[in-house]
Parts: C-alpha cells; sequence; structure tokens
C-alpha cells in the first residue's frame, strides 16, 4: 500500500512543468511586488516573451491534469 511505484516518481515532463511553473510563479510576485516583469527584461516585447508565457501557461495545464490523474488513484 505505502510502496513507491514507478508511477508515483516524476517524469522528465512533470519536472519541466515544475520549474516553468515555478520560474512563472516567481515572475508573477516580482510583477506584484515590484512591478518588475523579469520575462519583459530578459526577452523585451518579443514574439520570445509570448512563448515563455505560453509554456508557463501550458505547464499549469499539464500540472492540473497530471494532478487530477494523481487524485483519482
Amino acid at each position: 500500500m505505502f510502496g513507491k511505484r514507478l508511477t508515483d516518481e516524476l517524469n522528465g515532463r512533470d519536472q519541466l512543468a515544475g520549474a516553468l511553473l515555478g520560474f512563472g510563479a516567481l515572475n508573477w510576485g516580482l510583477i506584484g511586488l515590484a512591478n518588475f516583469d523579469a520575462v519583459r527584461a530578459v526577452f523585451g516585447k518579443s514574439a520570445a516573451s509570448r512563448v515563455a508565457y505560453g509554456l508557463v501557461g501550458a505547464s499549469g495545464a499539464y500540472a492540473i491534469a497530471r494532478g487530477v490523474r494523481l487524485a483519482r488513484r
């Protein structure tokens, strides 16, 4: 019952999604506290910044779907 299963471990997608969510959360924290957008500071107002925001959003959707799947077990 409490044994470790292979599906309980984080895979590469889980780790990448977690890292992107962490960076996104830090960025939103900086925006709220200091009115500083780190993504825009690094990439400017370009397509790269839109990609970065899109990846954070996709990571959030993945994390929700993954959490729901794990909660059903």
